[in-house]
């Protein structure tokens, strides 16, 4: 019988692993994003339960502020540690482990909900939790993709894991907001039922991790002393310049531009005044550009030319951040949104593959450990910083003040273009 030959986007599938996986994290990553949106959707609600008018507005946007700093902080402290502890311990064990520890959390916090119990300090641990779990997780579900597929696959696998995540990113969302539309915006039974559904889908990804057999790379766990692994990465890193002027742009980014997803919730609730069905609709509609995003870094697999995408999108991201702050209408923020999030994909998922395949793979777990600071431990410095700037003036005006400063950065580290070039003409060294 002969081999179905599948396009070159979507070559990684036919390893059985990795199927496996894309398929145990379709299910569990739709359920990320529905409690996600849910849990912007009920701090936003119990912000205007104690206050009214503007004040309802800045509480909340201080809020959720406050809400991605505390789930951020453990990243800040421990996104090296898990990324060592990825290149010394089997991923798949640690991402079980992370998997049914946040299965436990989703659902005691649904009950939380259910009873009518929870309340901001609720939804403040529960992030907090969340991210003492992610510490270990991102690390290992990152660096695993390069275990599961052949060398020449990994980028496009890569790509391929992108989709997926803005895939759900659409689909999450949406299945949200037509829950909360349905039981009403107000009513907390539905955000229960977010909480009590992402929970169940963490079951998907363990059954697929528990059906895997071996993989492309299996290393035994390294015998050196933990701070001289750190050490090591260190010195990569500090005689690595194409590698660190990539670092410096994902770090301006992940500082800067946050306020484009923490305070979307705001925005929509009181500069739009949407409901949460038009909430979740924004979302969505960002989610399908996303996903075509991470369909084209997928299908441009470890081609020089994403050199040239990570440029456009690291330009484009940040002026159309720009225009949705200072829209104030509701269809023109909507029919933005899939340019925006085209653009923050294809600058993520390309800089995610540039790290992943520029990297030797011994050292790829602490590697994506340094990414994983950058994209998250240092949000809780962007998230202090939007947040209070929000509460001051007001969310668009704290978005506009992010996207001119990183589209400053963009341009200042794009003039080094030679060394990023580097990065784009590499190939993976066994």
């Amino acid at each position: 019988m002969r081999a179905v030959r599948l396009p070159p986007t979507f070559a990684p599938l036919r390893h059985r692993n990795y199927r496996l996986y894309f398929t145990g994290q379709a299910f569990s990553l739709i359920g990320s994003w529905v409690e996600q949106t849910a849990r912007g959707w009920l701090i936003t609600l119990l912000a205007a339960r104690v206050a009214t008018g503007p004040q309802a507005e800045q509480l909340a946007s201080y809020y959720l502020g406050m809400l991605i700093t505390i789930g951020s902080l453990p990243m800040l402290f421990g996104a090296f540690f898990g990324g060592l502890a990825a290149d010394r311990f089997p991923k798949r064990r640690l991402i079980a482990i992370s998997q049914t520890v946040q299965m436990l959390l989703s659902l005691g916090m649904a009950v939380l909900v259910f009873s009518g119990k929870a309340g901001v300090g609720h939804v403040f641990i529960f992030a907090l939790l969340i991210g003492l779990t992610n510490v270990i997780d991102i690390p290992a579900r990152q660096s695993l993709v390069s275990e599961l597929v052949e060398k020449e696959d990994l980028a496009g696998a890569i790509g391929l894991n992108a989709s997926l995540f803005n895939g759900s990113r659409m689909l999450g969302p949406a299945l949200a907001g037509i829950l909360i539309g349905a039981l009403g915006s107000k009513d907390d039974r539905a955000v229960g039922i977010c909480f009590a559904l992402n929970g169940l889908s963490y079951l998907t990804l363990l059954i697929a991790l528990f059906l895997m057999r071996g993989t492309q790379a299996v290393r035994p766990a390294s015998k050196e002393p933990p701070l001289a692994q750190l050490r090591e990465a260190a010195s990569y890193l500090r005689h690595d310049r194409p590698i660190r002027t990539l670092l410096v742009l994902l770090a301006g980014y992940s500082i800067f531009t946050i306020g484009d997803w923490v305070l979307m919730p705001s925005l929509a609730r009181f500069t739009l005044n949407a409901d949460a069905r038009e909430f979740g609709l924004l979302t969505s509609l960002k989610g399908v550009g996303a996903w075509l995003g991470a369909l084209t870094v997928a299908t441009l697999g470890s081609s020089p030319r994403r050199v040239q995408v990570l440029r456009l999108a690291s330009i484009i991201s940040p002026l159309v951040m720009l225009a949705i702050a200072l829209s104030g209408r509701y269809g023109l923020v909507a029919a933005l949104m899939p340019l925006n999030g085209f653009a923050v994909v294809c600058f993520l998922a390309t800089t995610n593959g540039l790290l992943q395949t520029s990297t030797p793979p011994a050292m790829r777990g602490r590697i994506m450990g340094v990414h994983a600071f950058l994209m998250m431990g240092l949000n809780p410095v962007g998230g202090l910083l939007v947040g209070t700037l929000a509460q001051r003036t007001s969310a668009p005006t704290a978005m506009a003040v992010g996207a001119i400063i990183t589209l400053c950065l963009s341009l200042l580290t794009l003039s080094r273009a030679s060394l990023l070039n580097q990065l784009g003409e590499r190939t993976l060294d066994e």
